[in-house]
């Protein structure tokens, strides 16, 4: 076969190409820009000087097969990293907040620090503590710190068969008591307004306020009233838990002891309400009957509380306060918060999904403004984090939930006293006979 001939323009001379038989080495003689092509590292080792336009000759056999291609799931990988990259960077210099962010993230530990860094700012305020005197406070105390609580509502609590009996005296010894376990542990501090449970949170105190569980602690006495709030005690329920008094009504009743008890609220018990708002403290309503209730909402001239409470529309059957739905629209005109319950429903403990939906129950009925949390300070931090992954609380709805919404009544509660008159009136004598076992007669 005749050689063929390829000219060649930059050295004006003609290269021959052979067609070899097979078994003969084959030369190819190679003319290009070295700078267009990736060498061989066979070549490159040499230390000969090669430039553009030189003819270099090698074999087939001394060529090394080329490294692999990168394998595609690589390369996107490579390209996911990257374009992840570059979204978090426009997040970050667009200012998304940081809650949002993490609402993003399946990550429970960046959630859990979330929350850390909002409850160092707001204090988590549980909305009802009833710890066990003796040696299982100590226990009971280690649940709330583990919890991240900040402030406690501490309220003392009294049988109900103790009321027309000393219901008035162990409520000042129970008082006594909790004050002297208070005043021998360094990590709490009694407070007694907004200010002092935020100063308290500051310092890294456990704030304590004081309140009684029961209006039948009063002895159906405003001056125990008074007497009640000067040794510190800054809320009172108006009833126990299926304790009715002569004033005041109370959800859960007794046919047989309270058939001759109001089934409202009295005349003397919106005096009771009346001279809380005069001196300034909570007046918490969750066990009152529903009438009780709207009268409560309709007398008050400051806002009030439901704690360790529950929607009625749970279906919860048990000692826990059921809010009807309508109670708890009118809350929200009242400017009031319910310190909603996420420990149990009746008898079944409730799960983290149960819990975040009564919130938003709550928030959906009577709004963010007026729901906080009870009942369950050991699960705050995993129901926090979980809450944060919807988008409706941010960092400002989860601070007025663990403790701004309680804290807000607090201060609204004592800008409104003494704002009216002192009241000095006595329960009738008719609402007392023949219950009033230790009431001395009046002449």
């Amino acid at each position: 076969m005749n050689p063929t001939t390829i000219p060649n323009h930059d050295f004006m001379e003609l290269h021959p190409v052979h067609q070899h038989p097979a078994g003969c080495k084959q030369h190819c003689f190679v003319f290009t820009e070295i700078a267009d092509i990736e060498l061989p590292p066979e070549i490159t080792k040499y230390p000969e000087k090669i430039k553009n336009g030189s003819i270099h000759s090698y074999t087939k056999e001394s060529i090394s097969p080329p490294p692999p291609k990168l394998a595609k799931d690589r390369r996107s990988r490579k390209i996911i990293a990257l374009v992840s990259g570059l979204l978090v960077c426009v997040a970050l210099a667009a200012g998304i907040p940081l809650g949002l962010q993490l609402r993003s993230s399946s990550l429970l530990e960046a959630r859990l620090a979330f929350i850390r860094r909002l409850l160092v700012e707001s204090p988590l305020v549980e909305g009802y503590w009833a710890p066990p005197m003796g040696a299982n406070f100590s226990k009971s105390f280690a649940e709330v710190k583990s919890g991240m609580v900040g402030a406690l509502l501490w309220p003392i609590a009294v049988p109900c068969a103790a009321q027309y009996l000393d219901a008035v005296q162990l409520t000042l010894e129970g008082l006594d008591d909790a004050r002297r376990i208070v005043g021998k542990n360094r990590d709490m501090a009694v407070v007694e307004n907004a200010d002092e449970m935020e100063q308290a949170h500051t310092e890294g105190k456990l704030a304590i306020l004081f309140g009684l569980e029961g209006g039948h602690t009063l002895g159906s006495s405003l001056a125990v009233l008074r007497s009640m709030y000067s040794l510190g005690a800054r809320f009172v329920s108006l009833t126990g838990v299926g304790c009715t008094t002569p004033w005041a009504s109370a959800s859960i009743r007794n046919d047989f002891f309270d058939e001759n008890l109001p089934s409202t609220l009295t005349n003397f018990g919106e005096i009771v309400i009346q001279e809380m708002n005069r001196l300034g403290m909570l007046v918490e309503i969750s066990r009152l009957s529903e009438p009780a209730m709207m009268v409560a909402l309709n007398v008050a001239k400051a806002p009030l509380l439901l704690s360790n409470a529950l929607p009625s529309s749970m279906a919860c059957n048990g000692t826990t306060a059921a809010v009807p739905d309508h109670i708890l629209s009118a809350l929200s005109q009242n400017g009031g918060v319910l310190m909603l319950n996420v420990e149990r429903c009746g008898d079944k403990p409730m799960s983290l999904k149960d819990a975040i939906t009564a919130i938003n129950y709550i928030r959906a009925i009577a709004g963010v403004d007026h729901v906080g949390l009870s009942g369950s300070p050991k699960n705050y931090p995993l129901l926090l984090a979980e809450l944060a992954r919807d988008r409706l609380w941010g960092s400002v709805a989860i601070k007025k939930l663990v403790g701004g919404n309680i804290v807000r009544v607090l201060r609204e509660v004592e800008t409104n006293k003494n704002r009216l008159p002192l009241s000095e009136d006595w329960i009738p004598l008719e609402s007392i006979e023949g219950n009033a076992y230790c009431r001395y007669p009046e002449t």
